[in-house]
């Protein structure tokens, strides 16, 4: 599971980096664009979002018709599809219990593009699906004050292997000479 407390803070960016260099090791992997509200992987891949993740989960096409094929060798994308009126009722459904199952039986790895933490309680309905956490917090973006909610669910254990990814580092004003 890939998130933030807000947008803007590279989610995207990340959930589609980590996939695609797990493809490249031969892994089997599948990105899930989960931001049902403002989704937006699916323009990284130059596709449409007509039909996704929302039109599966309420029943109207099947999950082989929503797995999409990208230029990466070994990595698939399930995009969000069109906006729905009720994006964290449809993600409690029992299908989407039942395509996180069948997805197990496909691939090695798993990516969930989700939408910020910090907006909306998607990402913490969707944690359920995840064996690991990964909050990005992006340099000269992110305020401080946003380390202070991931302390919090850290020490709350509200969410399971949590880790964090500092994105978008000026390596020249770090000072350890590392590109």
């Amino acid at each position: 599971l890939i998130s933030s407390i807000v947008g803007g803070e590279g989610k995207t960016f990340s959930a589609i980096n980590l996939a695609s260099i797990l493809a490249f090791a031969h892994k089997r992997v599948v990105l899930l664009g989960l931001d049902l509200r403002k989704p937006k992987v699916h323009l990284e891949f130059d596709l449409d979002n007509k039909q996704g993740i929302t039109t599966y989960l309420i029943g109207q096409i099947g999950l082989d018709e929503i797995i999409r094929k990208t230029p990466v060798k070994n990595l698939d994308l399930v995009n969000a599809g069109p906006i729905p009126p009720n994006p964290s009722e449809l993600i409690l459904s029992p299908k989407m219990i039942e395509m996180m199952e069948e997805l197990k039986k496909r691939y090695d790895y798993i990516i969930l593009d989700t939408p910020p933490l910090g907006l909306v309680t998607d990402a913490n309905i969707l944690i359920k699906h995840a064996d690991i956490s990964v909050f990005i917090v992006r340099e000269g973006y992110s305020r401080n004050d946003y380390v202070k909610p991931l302390n919090e669910i850290y020490e709350d254990y509200q969410f399971k292997n949590m880790y964090l990814l500092l994105n978008d580092v000026n390596y020249k004003t770090t000072g350890y000479g590392y590109g």
